[in-house]
């Protein structure tokens, strides 16, 4: 029984050596750009909401001051 090499060579892969189509190239892009933007979003939308670390102090605690 003789193996055969069943992995593909770089040269069969057809996305190799700049040989993608078009529309491959482009979803790639897509991809990219999108989680670019979806990344700035977030990035935006929490360094413009502010969280108030301040705490509440205005319960009374039941102790008294002298």
């Amino acid at each position: 029984m003789k193996m055969e090499n069943l992995e593909p060579t770089l040269d069969t892969i057809e996305d190799y050596n700049g040989k993608e189509s078009k529309e491959k190239r482009m979803t790639i892009w897509i991809v990219i750009l999108s989680g670019l933007l979806i990344g700035a979003v977030y990035t935006i939308i929490s360094a413009n909401s502010s969280v108030s670390d301040e705490l509440d102090v205005s319960h009374n605690a039941g102790m008294l001051k002298h």
